[in-house]
């Protein structure tokens, strides 16, 4: 199949359009825009500066993609680190999502993410693979989350925070600290509140990788004797160097400024 283009669509000059790509009524695509192979518009979709939106993804109408961040520190150049999206991604009616800015490389969506109507992504955010925002979840800029994450409707991340892979957060929740790895997450201001068994389960974990994780939580929410460090260093010798466990001690002590929102002050940076 060739590549359609509705005659009611304007495509800027300097734009790159792969092949087989379907360009729908009123879509506005920036000169710097570049799309993938088969890369459907539906319609009313507007992408401008240095996009990038890779193969197979699909734009649902009133997206706005690539455009100038809300940031105060913007500047003109700030639109040339861009915006980058991955292969496969569903990008649901009214979504939103910035430009990068000079902080960083720019805005990264992995592969295979679905984020769903209303929500918006900030500037020089990091999305990974796998990734679910569900209606009207609003995170704000140099949010990183990691794969397969689930951020459940009206979900609210503050600046800087991190999200760990496979965590998942539930309705309605503020996101002041950083997200735990492999946890649940709930609440007004979101705390931890058990492992995620049944999202693990569906992807592959083991009760005996579960308990592992289960042990290095306990340590930091359970645990009284001593501080933060001391307990992790204490778990280490128990959880068998189980990668997932591992993964979760990596996270808490390369903690953001954020904090993990251990609900003890000693604890928290």
């Amino acid at each position: 199949m060739a590549t359609e283009i509705h005659p009611s669509a304007i495509i800027k000059p300097g734009a790159t359009i792969g092949k087989d790509c379907k360009i729908g009524p009123f879509c506005i695509i920036g000169p710097n825009v570049t799309l993938g192979d088969r890369v459907e518009l539906i319609s009313n979709v507007v992408i401008e500066g240095k996009t990038f939106i890779n193969d197979d993804s699909i734009v649902y109408p009133f997206a706005v993609l690539g455009v100038m961040s809300q940031d105060l520190k913007w500047q003109e150049e700030s639109a040339m680190t861009g915006l980058r999206i991955g292969k496969r991604c569903k990008i649901r009616e009214y979504v939103t999502i910035h430009s990068g800015t000079p902080a960083s490389n720019g805005t990264e969506i992995g592969d295979d993410c679905q984020i769903m109507v209303n929500a918006h992504i900030g500037h020089d955010c990091k999305v990974g693979n796998g990734v679910v925002m569900s209606n009207l979840v609003q995170v704000a800029g140099h949010v990183e989350v990691e794969d397969f994450a689930i951020l459940s409707g009206g979900v609210m991340v503050l600046q800087f925070a991190r999200i760990g892979r496979n965590a998942f957060i539930g309705g309605m929740s503020g996101v002041a600290n950083d997200v735990l790895p492999y946890a649940i997450y709930d609440g007004a201001r979101a705390i931890y509140r058990t492992i995620n068994r049944v999202g693990l389960t569906r992807h592959g974990f083991t009760n005996e990788d579960i308990h592992a994780i289960h042990t290095v939580y306990s340590a930091v929410f359970n645990d009284t004797e001593g501080d933060l460090e001391t307990r992790l260093n204490k778990v280490r010798k128990e959880i068998k160097n189980n990668k997932y466990a591992m993964d979760a001690l990596d996270f808490i002590e390369n903690r953001s400024k954020r904090g993990i929102g251990t609900n003890r002050k000693a604890d928290e940076h």
